[in-house]
């Protein structure tokens, strides 16, 4: 008579791994994107407690002064400006139960994959973590109308209200208000003006779609998708030079020519390198195909018929970059849940993640190469070695060390807690990660033009 293994207290989720009818032998690599975007950030130790948030401070430079000085003159005194830029400890984590009598019974063992699968859990949580923070700060300050409104009107319903929630006002990062309006320019007819208030449609999507409250009622009217966009944005380098997401077509296609214009940019604000004297690009699968289609890059190889570039289909080393292949760029299979945007053929779809639009309303996807300078980002972690008290702990504490497919996966700083069993039964033995801390952006307001962030450059093509 066959036994439910149910019946006898084996979870479900572990039933299909258990050698009943079928010999298990081994388990294999699961299919693991390549995770970098983490690397990019300047890791500090953190002294603080979870829930604070802590505001840094970043110094101007002195005006100068090419006037001569009168005889018998002293120089005049002078001073610097300040900026803020903040970031909040929070705790992330997560949790695999092991069953060892499953355990016992299966060839391989279920313990130590469920060691990995946890560690690559960590890693990929940790890297989405860094990337959101990086490509939410540089996509900010730009949304798109999610319904028409015609004159008088002081309130429109926006794609995302990622910038217009905040500025830095004589230093000090404060809310948007009517003391601390945000000036905003629109794509259509509809003269400038101010925001001084912004509010979510959902306050757990704090960057998704919401609405934003103008300083004086409209005069022209917005139409359905039009865009709205704060002059401190960053600036975003869109293919074919379009004013929205909308104007990508399939036919946006990147080139040699777009990272150059990125890497003038950062130049030109004077952003630095990264410790290794180069600017770094994460290309997206689709950019990596479209640059080897490149003219300008073809060119650069056609003498090289033995090339490393194109004997091992990679970009490495060019224009002043390293280029990366990052598979964790945000596109629609990339980010953990979207809103839809009304307007145009109805297939845009927001990302409240990173605060931008992954479909337009064509529905072409929207992919996002991004280029950055040093220190654009941060890891300020906390020591979770401190949260062990003299009481002790149940179990043990230690560190991954997590290898997938021949590549090992970065687990630095996270806290690795092997649980003793609590059950009656003492079976069921409980693997848990944690890492405490924030991946805050840095911003340089006070040098260059107006935009808050400058120290990366985000490239949008299909």
């Amino acid at each position: 008579m066959a036994i439910s293994l149910a019946s006898i207290g084996v979870p479900t989720g572990l039933t299909n791994i258990i050698q009943q009818n079928t010999l298990q032998r081994q388990f294999q690599d699961a299919l693991f994107p390549l995770i970098m975007f983490r690397a990019e950030a300047v890791p500090e130790n953190w002294v603080t407690n979870l829930g604070e948030r802590t505001i840094f401070t970043r110094t101007g430079l002195m005006p100068v002064n090419i006037v001569p000085l009168a005889p018998g003159t002293d120089p005049q005194p002078s001073g610097y400006g300040t900026e803020q830029w903040a970031a909040e400890a929070r705790q992330f984590g997560g949790s695999i139960p092991t069953h060892m009598p499953s355990d016992y019974v299966a060839l391989a063992s279920l313990f130590l994959t469920n060691t990995k699968t946890l560690g690559l859990n960590a890693g990929q949580t940790m890297n989405r973590l860094a990337r959101n923070r990086l490509y939410s700060s540089y996509l900010e300050g730009e949304a798109m109308a999610r319904a028409a409104v015609g004159v008088g009107v002081l309130q429109i319903q926006v794609s995302t209200i990622s910038g217009f929630t905040e500025r830095i006002l004589n230093g000090t990062i404060v809310p948007v208000s009517a003391a601390a309006p945000i000036p905003v320019t629109f794509t259509g007819t509809e003269p400038a003006n101010f925001v001084v208030a912004a509010t979510p449609s959902d306050p757990t999507k704090p960057l998704g779609n919401g609405t934003i409250t103008l300083a004086t009622a409209t005069t022209v009217g917005v139409a359905i998708r039009e865009g709205i966009k704060t002059s401190f944005r960053s600036l975003r380098l869109r293919v074919g030079a379009g004013a929205t997401v909308d104007a990508l077509t399939s036919a946006s296609i990147i080139t040699l020519q777009d990272v150059i214009g990125a890497v003038t940019r950062l130049r030109d604000q004077n952003v630095p390198t990264h410790p290794d004297g180069r600017y770094h690009v994460h290309l997206t699968p689709q950019a990596e195909q479209e640059l080897f289609a490149d003219n300008a890059w073809q060119r650069l190889h056609q003498s090289l018929p033995d090339s490393l570039a194109y004997r091992d289909y990679v970009v490495n080393d060019q224009v002043g970059c390293y280029f990366y292949r990052n598979t964790e760029t945000p596109s629609v299979n990339t980010i953990s849940a979207t809103q839809a945007d009304p307007g145009g053929a109805g297939g845009a779809l927001c990302a409240p993640e990173i605060g931008g639009e992954v479909t337009n309303a064509s529905g072409v996807n929207i992919r996002r190469v991004i280029v950055t300078g040093g220190a654009a980002l941060y890891e300020k972690y906390i020591d979770e070695s401190k949260y062990i008290t003299e009481a002790g702990v149940l179990g043990k504490i230690g560190n991954f060390s997590v290898v997938n497919g021949g590549l090992a996966v970065m687990t630095d700083r996270i806290r690795f807690i092997l649980k003793a069993p609590q059950d009656d039964l003492q079976q069921v033995v409980k693997q848990v990660w944690s890492w405490s801390g924030d991946f805050p952006v840095p911003s340089d307001a006070l040098s260059g033009d107006a935009a808050r962030y400058k120290r990366a450059v985000v490239i949008e093509h299909a």
